[in-house]
């Protein structure tokens, strides 16, 4: 029967279905499009991701909130939990942010930006170990990682091992000279020698 309170709960479900499904096609969109810059920079630098012109404002709570539903409707597609891994992390929900990195890597095994990103988060959240495992494992698959490079150097300082560390930067320096990280990872180990 149609009572006015279940035409609004109608309403009020087909409005919360519109918004998570336009949120989630928008950053699947964006997924799929080839990438303009650094993947690591980029989340830092706007933590309300790229959104388009005229885009209502949203709050960090409900970006989150969207996120997640969008993540646990859709547990086998990587792009958007990867996203929701991301926007954790930008909100300091460093635990959960390492919970859905995990599930990311289960399912892109290979992928060698994950890897670097989950080690990441399990080096922030005192997990070093696996941390620097998942790094050693994405540098197994592409020797010339730059991300997973930086994330062994920052180890390496931290065990104080400064061959390592350097090892690290001039790999790095080779690999690319002008990563824009190379001048802080000397200055760093300058300091640390």
């Amino acid at each position: 029967m149609f009572t006015s309170r279940n035409i609004h709960f109608a309403i009020l479900g087909i409005i919360l279905g519109a918004a998570t499904g336009y949120v989630v096609a928008f950053y699947q969109a964006a997924a799929a499009a080839p990438p303009t810059e650094d993947p690591h920079t980029a989340a830092a630098a706007d933590p309300q991701g790229a959104l388009p012109a005229n885009h209502p404002e949203v709050n960090s709570q409900q970006m989150l909130e969207l996120l997640k539903k969008a993540a646990e409707d859709s547990p086998n597609q990587p792009e958007v939990l990867s996203r929701y891994a991301n926007e954790l992390f930008q909100a300091g929900k460093m635990e959960e942010s390492a919970e859905w990195y995990g599930k990311v890597v289960a399912l892109q095994p290979k992928d060698t930006d994950v890897r670097s990103l989950y080690g990441a988060v399990l080096w922030r959240i005192g997990r070093k170990e696996e941390a620097k495992t998942q790094l050693q494992t994405a540098l197994t698959l592409d020797p010339k990682h730059v991300p997973s490079l930086h994330g062994l150097f920052i180890i390496a300082l931290d065990t104080h091992d400064v061959a390592k560390a350097t090892d690290y930067v001039h790999r790095i320096e080779q690999i690319d000279p002008a990563y824009p990280g190379l001048s802080d990872l000397k200055a760093r180990l300058a300091t640390a020698k």
